[in-house]
């Protein structure tokens, strides 16, 4: 059953970092390029910003699993009797 805890946390998460992610294409695809601001003005800090953006899904995923190991840890770990 904790498998279907953190398996909703990883889907939770991913689907909340690929929404964000698509967030930013949209901003990128509609004019305002946001991507070419940040390398510009930040260089190399800006190219790591944005692969971290282009990580989101896989950030969120994980995250959604510590989030849940933190939120349910005491249901995750209690034997059934």
């Amino acid at each position: 059953m904790k498998y279907a805890y953190y398996g909703f946390g990883a889907f939770i998460g991913f689907v909340c970092g690929m929404g964000i992610n698509l967030i930013f294409y949209w901003l990128d695809q509609s004019g305002v390029k946001f991507a070419h601001y940040l390398i510009n003005n930040f260089g190399f800090v800006g190219k790591y910003l944005l692969e971290l953006i282009n990580a989101l899904p896989i950030i969120g995923a994980a995250l959604g699993i510590i989030l849940i190991k933190l939120l349910f840890s005491r249901e995750l770990t209690e034997r059934s009797e």
